[in-house]
Protein backbone atom coordinates (compact mmCIF):
# COMPACT_ATOMS: atom_id res chain seq x y z
CA UNK A 1 0.00 0.00 0.00
CA UNK A 2 2.81 2.39 0.89
CA UNK A 3 4.64 1.73 -2.38
CA UNK A 4 1.48 2.10 -4.44
CA UNK A 5 0.55 5.37 -2.75
CA UNK A 6 3.97 7.03 -2.93
CA UNK A 7 4.44 5.95 -6.56
CA UNK A 8 1.24 7.81 -7.43
CA UNK A 9 2.45 10.85 -5.46
CA UNK A 10 5.95 10.82 -6.97
CA UNK A 11 4.52 10.79 -10.50
CA UNK A 12 2.83 14.15 -9.95
CA UNK A 13 4.81 17.15 -11.26
CA UNK A 14 6.95 18.95 -8.68
CA UNK A 15 7.83 22.55 -9.50
CA UNK A 16 9.53 23.23 -6.16
CA UNK A 17 13.15 24.27 -6.47
CA UNK A 18 15.86 22.06 -5.03
CA UNK A 19 17.34 23.82 -2.02
CA UNK A 20 21.03 24.62 -1.94
CA UNK A 21 21.07 25.79 1.69
CA UNK A 22 19.80 24.19 4.89
CA UNK A 23 16.23 25.19 5.87
CA UNK A 24 17.26 25.44 9.53
CA UNK A 25 20.82 26.82 9.72
CA UNK A 26 21.17 28.19 6.15
CA UNK A 27 24.48 26.39 5.67
CA UNK A 28 25.43 25.59 2.05
CA UNK A 29 26.93 22.20 2.99
CA UNK A 30 24.15 20.04 1.55
CA UNK A 31 24.82 16.47 0.39
CA UNK A 32 22.68 13.61 -0.88
CA UNK A 33 21.73 11.21 1.94
CA UNK A 34 19.43 8.61 0.37
CA UNK A 35 16.65 8.16 -2.15
CA UNK A 36 13.47 6.65 -0.73
CA UNK A 37 10.16 5.94 -2.46
CA UNK A 38 11.17 8.11 -5.41
CA UNK A 39 12.11 11.14 -3.30
CA UNK A 40 15.62 12.48 -2.61
CA UNK A 41 16.59 13.07 1.00
CA UNK A 42 19.56 15.40 1.58
CA UNK A 43 21.56 16.06 4.75
CA UNK A 44 23.04 19.28 6.09
CA UNK A 45 26.71 18.83 6.97
CA UNK A 46 26.48 21.60 9.57
CA UNK A 47 23.39 20.96 11.73
CA UNK A 48 22.55 17.44 10.51
CA UNK A 49 19.01 18.09 9.26
CA UNK A 50 17.81 15.37 6.87
CA UNK A 51 15.17 16.77 4.56
CA UNK A 52 13.26 16.01 1.38
CA UNK A 53 14.88 17.98 -1.45
CA UNK A 54 12.97 19.30 -3.23
CA UNK A 55 10.09 19.36 -0.79
CA UNK A 56 6.85 17.82 -2.08
CA UNK A 57 4.22 20.20 -3.43
CA UNK A 58 0.89 20.94 -1.77
CA UNK A 59 -0.82 18.83 -4.46
CA UNK A 60 1.44 15.87 -3.73
CA UNK A 61 0.86 16.17 0.01
CA UNK A 62 -2.90 16.47 -0.47
CA UNK A 63 -2.92 13.22 -2.45
CA UNK A 64 -0.74 11.46 0.11
CA UNK A 65 -2.71 12.51 3.19
CA UNK A 66 -6.06 11.76 1.61
CA UNK A 67 -5.02 8.32 0.40
CA UNK A 68 -5.72 4.92 1.94
CA UNK A 69 -2.43 5.32 3.80
CA UNK A 70 -4.04 7.62 6.38
CA UNK A 71 -6.88 5.16 7.02
CA UNK A 72 -4.27 2.42 7.46
CA UNK A 73 -2.32 4.63 9.88
CA UNK A 74 -5.44 5.31 11.97
CA UNK A 75 -6.17 1.59 12.11
CA UNK A 76 -2.58 0.93 13.22
CA UNK A 77 -3.00 3.52 15.98
CA UNK A 78 -6.18 1.78 17.13
CA UNK A 79 -4.42 -1.59 17.29
CA UNK A 80 -1.49 -0.17 19.31
CA UNK A 81 -3.57 2.28 21.35
CA UNK A 82 -2.86 0.87 24.82
CA UNK A 83 0.89 0.58 24.34
CA UNK A 84 1.08 4.11 22.99
CA UNK A 85 -1.08 5.55 25.77
CA UNK A 86 1.36 4.16 28.32
CA UNK A 87 4.26 5.87 26.55
CA UNK A 88 2.43 9.19 26.73
CA UNK A 89 1.93 9.05 30.50
CA UNK A 90 5.41 10.45 31.25
CA UNK A 91 4.82 13.28 28.77
CA UNK A 92 1.68 14.22 30.69
CA UNK A 93 3.72 14.30 33.92
CA UNK A 94 6.33 16.57 32.34
CA UNK A 95 3.74 19.03 31.06
CA UNK A 96 1.86 19.15 34.37
CA UNK A 97 5.09 19.95 36.19
CA UNK A 98 5.54 23.03 33.97
CA UNK A 99 1.90 24.07 33.54
CA UNK A 100 -0.47 22.33 35.96
CA UNK A 101 -3.70 23.52 34.34
CA UNK A 102 -5.18 25.77 31.66
CA UNK A 103 -6.20 25.59 28.02
CA UNK A 104 -4.36 22.95 25.97
CA UNK A 105 -4.26 22.66 22.17
CA UNK A 106 -3.10 19.32 20.77
CA UNK A 107 -2.13 19.66 17.09
CA UNK A 108 -2.24 16.47 15.05
CA UNK A 109 -4.36 14.57 17.56
CA UNK A 110 -5.12 11.64 15.21
CA UNK A 111 -7.46 9.28 17.09
CA UNK A 112 -6.74 10.78 20.51
CA UNK A 113 -4.01 8.76 22.21
CA UNK A 114 -2.64 11.82 24.01
CA UNK A 115 -6.14 12.99 24.89
CA UNK A 116 -6.78 9.60 26.49
CA UNK A 117 -3.52 9.86 28.45
CA UNK A 118 -4.60 13.26 29.78
CA UNK A 119 -7.96 11.79 30.83
CA UNK A 120 -6.40 8.81 32.60
CA UNK A 121 -4.10 11.14 34.52
CA UNK A 122 -7.09 13.35 35.40
CA UNK A 123 -5.11 16.31 34.11
CA UNK A 124 -7.23 19.44 34.61
CA UNK A 125 -6.94 20.98 31.15
CA UNK A 126 -9.55 22.45 28.86
CA UNK A 127 -8.65 20.43 25.76
CA UNK A 128 -8.86 21.35 22.09
CA UNK A 129 -7.89 18.68 19.56
CA UNK A 130 -6.90 19.75 16.04
CA UNK A 131 -6.35 17.42 13.08
CA UNK A 132 -6.53 17.64 9.28
CA UNK A 133 -8.02 14.17 8.86
CA UNK A 134 -11.83 14.14 8.90
CA UNK A 135 -12.12 10.45 9.84
CA UNK A 136 -9.84 10.94 12.85
CA UNK A 137 -11.89 13.94 14.00
CA UNK A 138 -15.10 11.93 13.68
CA UNK A 139 -13.67 9.26 15.95
CA UNK A 140 -12.49 11.89 18.41
CA UNK A 141 -15.99 13.34 18.52
CA UNK A 142 -17.51 9.93 19.19
CA UNK A 143 -15.05 9.12 21.98
CA UNK A 144 -14.50 12.53 23.57
CA UNK A 145 -17.72 14.43 23.11
CA UNK A 146 -16.90 17.06 25.74
CA UNK A 147 -13.73 18.48 24.15
CA UNK A 148 -13.41 20.97 21.31
CA UNK A 149 -12.46 19.29 18.04
CA UNK A 150 -11.18 21.25 15.06
CA UNK A 151 -10.88 19.59 11.64
CA UNK A 152 -8.47 22.09 10.09
CA UNK A 153 -4.86 23.18 9.69
CA UNK A 154 -3.60 24.85 12.87
CA UNK A 155 -2.19 27.75 10.84
CA UNK A 156 -5.77 28.66 9.86
CA UNK A 157 -6.82 29.21 13.49
CA UNK A 158 -7.41 32.91 14.17
CA UNK A 159 -6.82 32.87 17.93
CA UNK A 160 -4.05 34.92 19.55
CA UNK A 161 -2.55 34.15 22.96
CA UNK A 162 -5.32 31.62 23.48
CA UNK A 163 -3.57 28.57 24.95
CA UNK A 164 -1.45 27.81 28.00
CA UNK A 165 -0.07 24.65 26.39
CA UNK A 166 0.36 23.64 22.75
CA UNK A 167 1.40 20.04 22.09
CA UNK A 168 2.45 18.31 18.89
CA UNK A 169 3.44 14.66 19.05
CA UNK A 170 5.35 13.08 16.16
CA UNK A 171 4.04 15.70 13.76
CA UNK A 172 6.95 18.11 13.24
CA UNK A 173 8.67 15.70 10.84
CA UNK A 174 5.64 15.92 8.52
CA UNK A 175 5.76 19.73 8.18
CA UNK A 176 7.45 21.33 5.16
CA UNK A 177 7.64 24.93 6.43
CA UNK A 178 8.87 24.65 10.02
CA UNK A 179 9.28 28.42 10.43
CA UNK A 180 5.64 28.99 9.47
CA UNK A 181 4.55 26.31 11.93
CA UNK A 182 6.50 27.82 14.82
CA UNK A 183 5.15 31.29 14.01
CA UNK A 184 1.67 29.78 14.30
CA UNK A 185 2.48 28.20 17.67
CA UNK A 186 3.89 31.48 18.99
CA UNK A 187 0.72 33.28 17.94
CA UNK A 188 -1.52 30.71 19.62
CA UNK A 189 0.45 30.51 22.88
CA UNK A 190 0.04 32.84 25.80
CA UNK A 191 3.24 34.71 26.75
CA UNK A 192 3.92 32.32 29.64
CA UNK A 193 2.77 29.25 27.69
CA UNK A 194 4.52 25.95 27.02
CA UNK A 195 5.10 24.29 23.64
CA UNK A 196 5.74 20.56 24.03
CA UNK A 197 6.46 18.27 21.10
CA UNK A 198 8.22 15.09 20.04
CA UNK A 199 9.90 14.11 16.80
CA UNK A 200 12.43 11.45 15.72
CA UNK A 201 15.99 12.12 16.93
CA UNK A 202 18.55 11.31 14.24
CA UNK A 203 21.37 11.50 16.80
CA UNK A 204 19.87 8.56 18.69
CA UNK A 205 21.27 5.07 19.15
CA UNK A 206 18.91 3.51 16.64
CA UNK A 207 19.58 6.20 14.01
CA UNK A 208 23.36 6.02 14.41
CA UNK A 209 23.10 2.29 13.81
CA UNK A 210 20.41 2.18 11.09
CA UNK A 211 21.61 5.28 9.19
CA UNK A 212 20.09 5.63 5.73
CA UNK A 213 18.26 2.33 6.20
CA UNK A 214 16.10 3.65 9.04
CA UNK A 215 12.42 2.77 8.86
CA UNK A 216 11.44 6.39 9.62
CA UNK A 217 12.79 7.61 6.28
CA UNK A 218 9.31 7.94 4.82
CA UNK A 219 8.94 10.72 2.27
CA UNK A 220 6.63 12.37 1.39
CA UNK A 221 5.23 11.82 4.87
CA UNK A 222 8.46 12.53 6.76
CA UNK A 223 10.06 15.56 5.10
CA UNK A 224 12.20 16.97 7.96
CA UNK A 225 14.14 14.68 10.29
CA UNK A 226 15.83 16.52 13.15
CA UNK A 227 18.15 15.94 16.10
CA UNK A 228 18.53 17.35 19.61
CA UNK A 229 20.98 20.06 18.50
CA UNK A 230 19.24 21.47 15.43
CA UNK A 231 15.91 21.47 17.29
CA UNK A 232 17.46 24.03 19.64
CA UNK A 233 18.70 26.09 16.68
CA UNK A 234 15.30 25.94 15.00
CA UNK A 235 13.49 27.03 18.15
CA UNK A 236 15.90 29.88 18.93
CA UNK A 237 15.63 31.13 15.35
CA UNK A 238 11.86 31.34 15.81
CA UNK A 239 11.81 33.00 19.21
CA UNK A 240 11.61 30.04 21.57
CA UNK A 241 13.85 29.12 24.46
CA UNK A 242 14.28 25.51 25.52
CA UNK A 243 12.99 24.68 29.02
CA UNK A 244 14.03 21.04 28.90
CA UNK A 245 14.92 18.37 26.36
CA UNK A 246 14.72 14.65 27.02
CA UNK A 247 14.99 11.43 25.05
CA UNK A 248 12.54 9.00 26.61
CA UNK A 249 11.78 5.32 25.97
CA UNK A 250 15.28 4.02 25.08
CA UNK A 251 13.90 0.48 25.16
CA UNK A 252 12.35 1.22 21.75
CA UNK A 253 15.81 1.97 20.35
CA UNK A 254 17.19 -1.27 21.74
CA UNK A 255 14.35 -3.44 20.41
CA UNK A 256 14.62 -1.85 16.96
CA UNK A 257 18.39 -2.37 16.79
CA UNK A 258 18.00 -5.99 17.90
CA UNK A 259 15.61 -6.59 15.00
CA UNK A 260 18.05 -5.01 12.57
CA UNK A 261 20.93 -7.11 13.87
CA UNK A 262 19.05 -10.25 12.87
CA UNK A 263 18.51 -9.09 9.29
CA UNK A 264 21.19 -6.62 8.20
CA UNK A 265 24.98 -7.27 8.39
CA UNK A 266 25.68 -3.57 7.78
CA UNK A 267 23.89 -2.76 11.02
CA UNK A 268 26.18 -5.11 12.96
CA UNK A 269 29.20 -3.05 11.88
CA UNK A 270 27.49 0.20 12.83
CA UNK A 271 26.56 -1.21 16.24
CA UNK A 272 30.21 -2.10 16.82
CA UNK A 273 31.22 1.42 15.82
CA UNK A 274 28.63 2.93 18.18
CA UNK A 275 29.89 0.88 21.12
CA UNK A 276 33.54 1.66 20.32
CA UNK A 277 32.73 5.36 20.47
CA UNK A 278 30.38 5.18 23.48
CA UNK A 279 32.85 3.29 25.65
CA UNK A 280 35.12 6.35 25.57
CA UNK A 281 32.43 8.38 27.36
CA UNK A 282 32.95 8.34 31.17
CA UNK A 283 29.18 8.35 31.78
CA UNK A 284 28.73 5.28 29.57
CA UNK A 285 31.65 3.65 31.40
CA UNK A 286 29.84 4.19 34.71
CA UNK A 287 26.61 2.68 33.38
CA UNK A 288 28.47 -0.25 31.84
CA UNK A 289 30.30 -0.78 35.12
CA UNK A 290 26.98 -1.03 36.97
CA UNK A 291 25.68 -3.48 34.36
CA UNK A 292 28.78 -5.70 34.62
CA UNK A 293 28.51 -5.75 38.40
CA UNK A 294 24.82 -6.68 38.31
CA UNK A 295 25.41 -9.43 35.74
CA UNK A 296 28.61 -10.69 37.46
CA UNK A 297 30.55 -10.09 34.26
CA UNK A 298 33.44 -7.98 35.54
CA UNK A 299 36.95 -9.31 35.01
CA UNK A 300 37.67 -10.19 38.63
CA UNK A 301 35.49 -12.36 40.81
CA UNK A 302 35.33 -12.15 44.60
CA UNK A 303 33.91 -15.23 46.27
CA UNK A 304 32.85 -15.74 49.86
CA UNK A 305 32.50 -19.39 50.91
CA UNK A 306 31.60 -21.29 54.01
CA UNK A 307 32.33 -24.87 54.96
CA UNK A 308 29.61 -27.44 55.10
CA UNK A 309 29.14 -28.82 58.59
CA UNK A 310 30.99 -32.05 59.29
CA UNK A 311 28.93 -35.21 59.27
Amino acid sequence: MMLRTVQDVAQLPNSNAKRTRCPICDAPDIAHFVQAFGFDMDRCGDCGLIFCNPYPTATQLDLYYNSEMKDFENEFFRETFEARAMLFSKRVELIRALKPSGRLLDIGSAIGIFVESLRRAQAPYEITACDLNAAACEQLAQTYGDIEILNCDAKDLDQHNAYDVVTMWDTLEHIVDLDELLATVRRLLRPDGIFAFSTPNTDSFEWLVAGNRHVQILPPGHVNLLNTKNIVRLLEKNGFGVRDQMTLNPSLDISYVLKLLDSDPVVAGRTDAFLQNAIKDPEFQDMLSDYLVQKRMAGNVVTCAFPFPET
